[in-house]
């Protein structure tokens, strides 16, 4: 039974959002944070390790007690995406790490749980991306054979050099299902999701 462990990258700066946090921003009466969260606790993961940072305290407080969720501290936030995912990996006892974004609020469990099945199809693949419209998407899957790798990897900005580095080896899993290239970066982005919702 192969186990997925989903590491939330919780921890960024949110630079790009004017007026205050983007996680901690409101849809429809819950935090982006928490929305996005809800659909990752409903889905089929082992265990679910939220990396925090900025705004540490407040975004903690919103993770609902249970036993599949843990959150860690990435003392490192401000160097950039790829110290999270390293924090959440060092934790993780899983035999798939599922890179999630906190940002992503629309997508839905069963979401998740389609490219968790994918996953296990194998197809000899051990890299999985979701891909719309030729546009790569979240979450970005990896086998636990890529511990070392991704813990070694020096670009601050996420493992997009290692997937293709080891291009052979991944699924780009063709969806026509929008939401996972939905994440919210500016008050732009969320003006345009509420209103479309």
């Amino acid at each position: 039974m192969t186990e997925f462990s989903a590491i939330v990258l919780a921890a960024g700066l949110s630079s790009r959002m004017e007026g205050g946090h983007k996680l901690l921003m409101p849809i429809e009466g819950k935090t982006i944070f928490e929305r996005s969260l809800k659909s990752i606790t409903e889905a089929d993961f082992s265990e679910i390790i939220v990396v925090l940072g900025k705004e540490a305290e407040k975004i903690e407080s919103l993770i609902p007690k249970g036993d599949k969720v843990t959150a860690v501290m990435n003392s490192a936030f401000e160097q950039g995406m790829t110290s999270s995912i390293k924090t959440g990996i060092s934790e993780a006892t899983g035999d798939v790490y599922v890179v999630c974004l906190a940002d992503m609020p629309f997508l839905t469990a069963s979401d998740y749980n389609q490219l968790m099945n994918r996953f296990r199809e194998g197809n000899g693949k051990n890299i999985l991306v979701p891909l719309y419209n030729g546009q790569k998407g979240n979450p970005v899957f990896f086998a636990s054979d890529y511990q070392k790798e991704i813990l070694e990897h020096t670009d601050p900005n996420g493992c997009s050099e290692l997937v293709k580095r080891n291009s052979e080896k991944v699924d780009f899993f063709e969806t026509n299902n929008l939401r996972f290239t939905l994440d919210i970066d500016t008050q732009t982005d969320l003006d345009k999701f509420t209103n479309a919702e």
